[in-house]
């Protein structure tokens, strides 16, 4: 499973490197509503802070098992602990 660039471009560009955007900025609700009428389906403001999520937590994409599908990411993602959402 390979981030994808839009995730990475949001964290890394929109968000400069920070693990969310400057308050009030309504980045991923702007940005959900842009790709959405652009693209349709699979990008939601929740899809998006879930995707936002799995980056900050596995910043290196080679870490990720390839054989769980995003289905199980989500799952792990809703773990407060970290040591719980370890794979």
């Amino acid at each position: 499973m390979a981030y994808s660039t839009r995730i990475v471009f949001i964290v890394e560009f929109e968000q400069g490197g920070n693990a969310k955007a400057k308050y009030g900025d309504k980045l991923l609700i702007n940005l959900s509503k842009d790709l959405t009428l652009l693209k349709g389906k699979g990008f939601s403001q929740s899809n998006f802070t879930y995707m936002r999520k799995l980056y900050l937590v596995f910043p290196k994409c080679e870490t990720l098992s390839h054989q769980l599908t995003w289905s199980h990411y989500f799952e792990l993602l809703k773990c407060e602990d970290k040591l719980e959402m370890q794979l």
